[in-house]
């Protein structure tokens, strides 16, 4: 008898410690505890995604913002090379695509990328917004300071990777 007093007077003290513990939560946090949270903070920054360096916004296409929009489009690009590519002036950035390929080459301003997009065959290399063709080998999608040719015949990995690249860079 005296064991199961004991029993329900701990577990009744739980149950009151609880009840004030969730009481005090709903409370304003207090001067004390503001500090302890301002005193978390950099610790919280110490973490190691807050050590990468931030890819900059500069509003022109640099290689780390083409990864990361491919990346948040859901295309898991892998970095790949293709040996068959044309040469346009910069070295392209080449990614794997499931079963695709993309080489990016990225110009100093927008006006260099047109000019160096006039060297493309229209026959081989088509824009995003017209149909591949049995004779058509890529897909020419341009941006800003961005040629992209994708090697792809699927047409939602076409539409997938145009809309994330023609969406724009990164505004600052």
């Amino acid at each position: 008898m005296r064991c199961a007093r004991r029993v329900c007077t701990l577990g009744l003290a739980a149950v009151v410690a609880l009840a004030s513990a969730c009481r005090d939560r709903e409370r304003a946090p207090s001067a004390d505890s503001a500090a302890t949270v301002q005193a978390a903070v950099p610790v919280a920054s110490a973490s190691p995604s807050a050590a990468k360096p931030a890819c900059e916004r500069t509003g022109h296409w640099i290689p780390c913002q083409v990864r990361q929009r491919l990346e948040r489009s859901g295309l898991a690009p892998r970095d790949t090379s293709a040996p068959d590519l044309p040469a346009l002036g910069p070295a392209p950035a080449v990614f794997r695509l499931g079963k695709g390929s993309l080489a990016v080459y990225l110009f100093a301003d927008s006006t260099t990328r047109a000019r160096a997009a006039t060297k493309l065959d229209t026959v081989t290399f088509v824009d995003a917004e017209r149909p591949l063709t049995m004779l058509s080998r890529a897909t020419v999608i341009q941006n800003d300071n961005l040629l992209a040719l994708l090697y792809s015949k699927n047409e939602q990995q076409r539409e997938r990777v145009s809309d994330a690249l023609m969406a724009g860079p990164p505004q600052p």
